[in-house]
């Protein structure tokens, strides 16, 4: 099946039965690989855009996260000069340039996952962020216009972007989402975007029109950071309450973390990939790349992004090695049943690293037929064995390259075939067979 025939032939998106991830109308799973492109609705020509998102369904993605509206942090108006509102006043002009955008996104079976309120607050282009400057009462018939113009589009909504809604300032969000939402419904897919390290979920997990939880990891390799991606709340929330959850902002290649720090490069946006599939019930994940995600027309820092480095012309940056990587990643996924994951620490028995850029992720389905691994560097690992099913077999993953390698153990001590990062695929003869058969 070509990507483009994948909602003709599936139908609309839902949560699954058991809340932990994204499946189609005939119960079809779906994996979440979003790309992100902020601005590029915003800015891009018809032809330019066209050009990146065949680029992105060649490269496996599955989404594309963007901005509905300007001005926003990083853009005061679109390419025409347009801006969204007037004062407080919708402008429906602006907006026709977001549907033909969400129409081309969908036209190559990718799900749109327009952000509909940007609400950042911090430095002085907060004053451009609607979602922070503007009431709930304000923002609740810009909210409710987007999504009655846009619904018969394939979306995911987020409601909000890079904004904090923990303690009472979930107390905003929750009105409007339940004035433009009502009670919600599983076929309705909404979601938030909150600031780098937060967790909202504690104060508005029970809205039942928010069903899925999007977190931001933050753009840090700082050992804080890692625990909070590792073992803090995306690693911990999914037992109290099945949402898909899923790490929409990680590191973004290129971008680097403090003006005197060298940029990210393709194997820390690897690493937290991985750690973010493997930390919750697999759902998906996303990437993104500095310069693509502002959609530069030349190098330059991003607007009101000072001391986070210089990002390439959008198409250069399109073109950076980690969008491949994920692809790979996304398509390892993709073959094997990854919506029966869930976290197992216990499955390794091998001491863990005090490097936590070196922690090794696991997880296994409940009847033990699969088991997947992360080991992010050169290692011997140990694997309880009597957590799987017998005779599983295995084979190791390089994400950087696509190869595959027998993988054999004695006594569960596997160790990596080569320098870098591998994952570690275990699954029983029956889950093999049966997919050759259905390929």
């Amino acid at each position: 099946m070509h990507s483009s025939e994948r909602f003709l032939q599936h139908g609309r998106l839902k949560v699954s039965g058991d809340g932990t991830h994204l499946v189609h109308a005939d119960g079809t799973p779906f994996f979440y690989l979003a790309d992100t492109a902020w601005n590029g609705a915003l800015l891009s020509t018809d032809a330019d855009w066209e050009r990146y998102l065949d680029d992105r369904v060649a490269k496996g993605f599955t989404a594309i996260q963007f901005i509905t509206h300007a001005p926003w942090t990083a853009a005061t108006t679109n390419l025409e000069g347009l801006t969204a509102f007037d004062g407080k006043r919708i402008n429906p002009a602006f907006f026709d340039r977001i549907d033909q955008r969400m129409k081309a996104i969908n036209a190559r079976g990718l799900l749109a996952v327009p952000v509909l309120a940007w609400a950042a607050n911090f430095g002085a282009s907060n004053k451009l962020n609607i979602g922070h400057t503007a009431t709930a009462e304000e923002l609740i018939p810009i909210i409710r216009y987007q999504v009655e113009r846009f619904s018969r589009h394939h979306v995911l909504w987020i409601l909000a972007g890079d904004g904090v809604y923990n303690f009472w300032r979930a107390r905003k969000w929750k009105k409007i989402g339940r004035s433009v939402f009502g009670e919600g419904n599983d076929q309705t897919l909404v979601s938030m975007h909150p600031a780098g390290m937060t967790w909202p979920y504690k104060w508005m997990g029970g809205e039942y029109w928010l069903n899925v939880f999007g977190y931001q990891s933050s753009h840090s390799e700082d050992r804080w950071a890692l625990q909070w991606l590792q073992s803090g709340p995306p690693a911990k929330f999914w037992k109290w309450k099945a949402r898909p959850t899923i790490n929409m902002e990680p590191v973004y290649e290129d971008i680097a973390p403090s003006p005197h720090r060298p940029a990210f490069g393709r194997d820390a946006v690897r690493r937290a990939v991985c750690w973010s599939l493997l930390n919750a019930p697999t759902a998906g994940v996303a990437y993104g790349a500095h310069g693509l995600w502002g959609w530069h027309d030349r190098a330059m820092e991003a607007m009101n992004h000072k001391g986070l480095g210089v990002g390439q012309p959008w198409d250069v940056a399109m073109n950076l090695p980690g969008s491949s990587d994920v692809g790979r990643i996304g398509e390892l996924f993709r073959s094997i049943d990854w919506w029966a994951l869930r976290p197992d620490l216990k499955l390794i028995q091998s001491r863990q690293k005090l490097d936590l850029t070196q922690h090794v992720a696991a997880s296994r389905s409940e009847d033990g037929k699969l088991a997947v691994i992360y080991v992010p560097c050169a290692m011997e690992i140990e694997i309880a064995m009597g957590r799987l099913k017998e005779g599983l077999r295995g084979f190791w993953f390089a994400p950087e390259s696509g190869e595959r390698r027998e993988a054999t153990g004695t006594g569960g001590k596997f160790s990596t075939p080569g320098e870098g990062d591998w994952l570690l695929v275990l699954e029983a003869a029956e889950n093999v067979k049966a997919r050759s058969r259905e390929g």
